[in-house]
């Protein structure tokens, strides 16, 4: 499972620290503002596992979304079931945050190791999930012809007369669902790190097998993606996000890292709160539409969030575990969800039946082998957070 699932610890505190930050403070409509920490998280005097969250930077910090607050009694839930997952999350020294959303309220949340609502963990692959959520923005404004396009139609300086003739057969359909042949990052993290243009080392990467005949998880492909809606849009990847995105969702507080060239990340290095985790993933739940506004369409939420792998396996308790557009998908009991998942434990996990969303961080830097902390959140889902829920037999 570890080889094909997510991204090394290794190659994402190297793709930070590579990274430089850009800074800003975009004025929006209404006297409203988007926030971008100022601080490096190269200073060697901050602790290790403070490298990948940000508290208490006062220029950053405040703007988590304002969810409307139920009890969990009002929404369904087992108020003594529900604290038994809270006293085993308590238990965990890891684990940062869990949210949990019913019925579009926030019904429970706690926050360990010093943070609170308003601080923002580093998502590292959930930063996939978002990109992909802009690629379908991109796809229903026109910016991108569809999912079949070719990527080298937005790498055209790239396209040379040495490239593996394969490469010019890759879409983005292959990168969504990792079948474009690139390899493990496990593999090429250290030639992406120390390259002056991480996007055209990407490209000329060795592919591991023929575009569309295999899956293989790679944080190096998810990257590309960035760089399309950068080339498609001729906005920044944060830029486009902002506009399109969070400003819709009334998320205000974000980070966000680049490689050398100024392109954000696309597989890893977005820091959010846990509400603004969870938000993210309502708007999923609401098939793309929050106060009457399409976010993004409701067919784009249908196919991300369907398994495009020709096989489905296990991890813990889940079951049918597949692969969508950069979400995964899989299986609790009866009830069918998909997920954002990134290293070591950031979680924004979707159960449309049930109406409920849960917005998780961890302290990857406390990640043991085998994805044990990763994996945890899994069983307290199983055990405790469904079977709390009232309206199961």
């Amino acid at each position: 499972m570890e080889n094909k699932r997510s991204i090394s610890l290794l190659i994402c505190i190297l793709f930070i620290c590579c990274s430089k930050i850009l800074l800003s403070q975009n004025n929006l409509s209404g006297g409203e503002s988007f926030y971008w920490v100022t601080e490096s998280l190269e200073n060697k005097n901050l602790p290790l596992p403070l490298k990948i969250r940000i508290v208490n930077f006062e220029s950053a910090i405040g703007k988590s979304y304002n969810w409307e607050k139920s009890s969990p009694k009002k929404q369904g839930l087992d108020t003594k079931i529900l604290k038994s997952a809270y006293n085993g999350v308590k238990s965990k020294p890891y684990i940062n945050s869990l949210v949990i959303i019913k019925n579009g309220y926030l019904v429970k949340e706690e926050y360990f190791n010093g943070g609170d609502r308003n601080t923002l963990d580093l998502t590292y692959s959930v930063t996939k999930s978002i990109i992909s959520a802009l690629i379908g923005i991109a796809i229903d404004k026109g910016y991108i012809k569809g999912l079949d396009q070719q990527i080298m139609d937005f790498y055209p300086e790239y396209n040379t007369p040495n490239l593996d003739s394969r490469k010019k057969d890759i879409t983005i359909r292959h990168i969504l669902t990792m079948q474009a042949g690139f390899d493990h990052e496990n593999n090429i993290s250290k030639k992406m790190i120390s390259a002056p243009n991480m996007i055209k080392a990407i490209i000329n990467s060795e592919l591991q097998f023929d575009p569309g005949t295999d899956y293989l998880y790679s944080t190096s492909g998810s990257h590309l993606l960035s760089g399309i809606i950068t080339n498609a849009t001729q906005m920044s990847t944060k830029d486009f996000a902002i506009k399109y995105l969070f400003k819709p969702l009334d998320i205000k507080s974000v980070f966000w890292t680049t490689d050398q060239n100024g392109i954000y990340t696309g597989g890893a290095g977005l820091f959010l709160t846990p509400r603004d985790m969870a938000r993210f993933g309502y708007l999923y739940l609401q098939k793309g539409q929050l106060n009457e506004q399409q976010i993004i369409s409701a067919e784009w939420i249908k196919i991300s969030t369907q398994n495009h792998r020709s096989y489905t396996d296990t991890w813990n308790e889940m079951t049918n575990l597949g692969y969508g557009f950069q979400w995964w998908t899989g299986q609790f009991y009866e009830y069918p969800v998909f997920f954002a998942s990134g290293y070591g434990g950031q979680w924004i996990i979707i159960n449309p039946k049930l109406d409920m969303v849960i917005a998780a961080t961890m302290n990857a830097i406390s990640e043991e082998k085998d994805w044990k902390h990763m994996s945890s959140l899994i069983s307290i889902v199983y055990n405790d957070i469904i079977p709390a829920v009232n309206t199961i037999p």
